[in-house]
């Protein structure tokens, strides 16, 4: 994690022999887990930890391949009641955009306990 803002996350992920596929290129699926982990980042600083919230759309626009560490800034573009919108961007080490992302993130709000006994237990 390099930096945590509220409401934005700037997060790298160092290449490795296994992401890479033929070619010498990182598999693309590397920048799409990056762009959502650093947004749900992003949400997380802005709500807190006790607010869940679950992707439900990404949109990805690959720009460029990628061949070196990548590092991802996002940023919550709106939040709202139930849903929040966030957009990310992945650079490579020389700062090149490889991917573009945007996001959508539900909020399903805190879930009773469906534990026997619980007080919160809807019966």
């Amino acid at each position: 994690m390099k930096s945590v803002e509220p409401g934005v996350a700037t997060l790298s992920l160092p290449a490795r022999p296994e992401f890479f596929r033929p070619g010498d290129v990182l598999q693309g699926g590397c920048a799409m887990t990056l762009a959502d982990v650093t947004c749900w980042i992003a949400i997380l600083s802005a709500l807190g930890p006790e607010e869940p919230a679950v992707t439900v759309n990404m949109t990805t626009a690959f720009l460029g391949a990628a061949r070196s560490d990548l590092t991802c800034e996002s940023s919550l573009t709106r939040t709202g009641r139930r849903t929040i919108y966030g957009t990310a961007t992945v650079t490579d080490d020389a700062g090149r955009q490889v991917s573009h992302h945007t996001l959508t993130y539900l909020r399903p709000g805190r879930q009773p306990s469906t534990q026997p006994g619980s007080p919160e237990r809807a019966e």
